[in-house]
């Protein structure tokens, strides 16, 4: 059986996508090995939608498994071929330039370190991984000092002391990095906002108004136990529904979400988070790299219609995936066929389901709907069967 340096070896001569599972950790690294050591090496990492978006220097001895075949792979395979034909933005590599005799370590650590660079720092604390996001501000033999920053509470910044012996990776010159590297001046103490948030259900749908008339971005907490929440402007709203234009966590398009107004948990108006973000939303726009051209992110929906109903007939109209999020928490992905409005039937058509044990049709109540994310890049790639 070949080490885990033959299998890297082997993928960098071949020139083999790959998948790099760490120990203690859930987060796979999917890319090209750039270069190799004989204890560690950088890859070119792809994000899930096949698109090339930064670098990662990983240890050897932090590395549990490489697999160069597998069905994840040829699906990542794909989405790649389908992206640079579609001619997607790739972002440039890091200007790193890497002789034969150079320690990769040292390489990278003075890269970062003289040009003031941002990155993630990986490293091994108390028996689980931490992934701090900042600046090296001193190197020495054993170690290094960095400025740990903080996106959520620019008040938190911290000086931490990292031991080489404990760092397992570092993530660099990916897109969300080069953002905040570009707003590096806002991302400080003095310019720290008190989070601004509504939790009276009460004034939901007059701060909804208000917002989308201002135009002006908001964060909504939804009423489960997700982990993610939606940022981004209303565009359309009634006072039983509403359409988000979201943004993802590069402050670019998104897609777009309908919410019903009890499945709202809170809104956040304003801090430190969201003055972030909308900064990246300028940022994109200013480059030409707020939306990918295959999205449209120029939709326009009628706060007077029916929007849930709108929607519906316009997904089955052009065959246009929905994410689902139903009253009973349940969530799926399906493409909507039919729509009966004397019954309140919806008939959807579902993916990924084996027809030996389950139907791939199923029928909701559209009263049980509570939000619809659509035309986001995922749905894309799966309406183009691009899985």
């Amino acid at each position: 059986m070949k080490t885990i340096y033959e299998q890297l070896r082997s993928a960098q001569i071949d020139e083999q996508l790959i998948n790099a599972f760490q120990k203690d950790s859930d987060i796979v690294y999917t890319g090209i090995i750039q270069y190799l050591g004989t204890s560690d090496f950088v890859m070119l990492t792809y994000n899930d939608y096949g698109i090339q978006d930064g670098e990662v220097y990983l240890k050897i001895s932090a590395i549990k498994e490489i697999e160069t075949d597998s069905y994840d792979l040829a699906s990542m395979k794909d989405r790649i071929s389908f992206d640079e034909m579609h001619d997607l933005v790739n972002n440039p590599s890091f200007d790193m330039p890497i002789k034969m005799s150079d320690s990769l370590y040292d390489r990278i650590i003075k890269t970062l370190y003289e040009q003031q660079r941002v990155a993630l720092m990986i490293t091994f604390e108390n028996g689980r991984l931490k992934y701090n996001e900042g600046l090296i501000k001193a190197v020495w033999q054993d170690g290094l000092s960095f400025l740990n920053l903080s996106k959520f509470d620019f008040s938190k910044q911290k000086m931490t002391t990292i031991p080489a012996e404990d760092l397992r990776g570092i993530e660099f010159g990916g897109t969300e990095l080069q953002l905040v590297q570009e707003t590096l001046t806002m991302i400080k103490p003095e310019n720290h906002i008190e989070d601004v948030t509504i939790t009276d259900s009460d004034q939901f749908r007059e701060i909804i108004r208000q917002r989308q008339l201002d135009q002006a971005y908001l964060i909504i907490d939804t009423d489960d136990e997700r982990k993610y929440f939606y940022v981004g402007q209303v565009i359309a709203a009634n006072p039983n529904e509403f359409v988000m234009m979201v943004v993802d966590m590069n402050g670019r398009f998104g897609g777009y979400v309908w919410i019903r107004y009890d499945d709202i948990k809170r809104l956040l108006l304003d801090g430190d988070y969201l003055s972030l973000i909308q900064r990246f939303v300028h940022l994109n726009k200013a480059a030409g790299h707020f939306a990918l051209p295959v999205l449209n992110a120029e939709r326009a929906f009628d706060d007077a219609d029916n929007i849930l109903i709108h929607i519906l007939y316009q997904s089955i109209k052009f065959r246009k995936l929905i994410r689902f999020e139903l009253a009973d928490k349940e969530n799926f992905a399906a493409f909507p066929t039919d729509l009966n409005l004397a019954t309140g039937l919806l008939t959807v058509e579902l993916l990924d389901v084996d027809e030996s044990t389950e139907s791939p049709v199923k029928q909701i109540g559209i009263e049980t709907i509570r939000e619809m994310a659509f035309d986001y890049f995922k749905a894309f790639l799966l309406e183009n069967q691009v899985d």
